[in-house]
């Protein structure tokens, strides 16, 4: 279990790393990246890094699978969800315990999006701030309600071609 568990995270922080993000948090077997919108980047610019990483790191999952200790497990499956937000970083936590760590409504929207992700078997969710700062052509998958916000939300799937992009095969 060790082993999957690093080498999934090897394949999605490699990905992360090659288009300028930054692993804040590992939670269990999901991660919490960053890509940040400062230095002079723009955020479409940030946007578009983020999305090919998450592209990226869905070809390496499943490229995972076919590795001789995966060939007697179940497959890997990850989804992604991307928003667009400000967050506040520092350490947080106790005297004797800090960890590094972004919060805010932000932080709070991509958790509700992640789950969403997995009930609509999207490998990929994406918010509508993510689609208006992404600024290029985005499936709708319609308003979706999440737990905690007071209206229903439009996400979003990436176009692969003309069709949905549900399976990055």
């Amino acid at each position: 279990m060790i082993w999957i568990l690093n080498a999934l995270f090897d394949v999605q922080a490699q990905a992360i790393d090659r288009h300028g993000g930054e692993i804040l948090k590992f939670m269990g077997d999901g991660l919490l990246a960053i890509f940040p919108i400062d230095d002079g980047a723009t955020s479409d610019r940030a946007a578009t890094s983020a999305l090919e990483a998450a592209q990226e790191a869905l070809a390496a999952v499943r490229h995972l699978n076919s590795e001789p200790p995966m060939m007697d497990e179940p497959p890997l499956e990850i989804v992604v969800a991307l928003h667009v937000g400000t967050v506040v970083y520092g350490n947080i936590g106790a005297a004797g315990r800090l960890d590094f760590t972004v919060i805010g409504p932000a932080v709070n929207l991509v958790s509700r999006l992640e789950a969403t992700a997995k009930t609509l078997k999207t490998p990929i969710v994406l918010s509508d701030d993510f689609a208006r700062a992404y600024g290029k052509p985005l499936i709708s998958l319609g308003h979706y309600p999440l737990r905690g916000l007071a209206k229903p939300r439009e996400l979003f799937v990436p176009v692969i071609g003309s069709q949905p992009a549900r399976d990055y095969s």
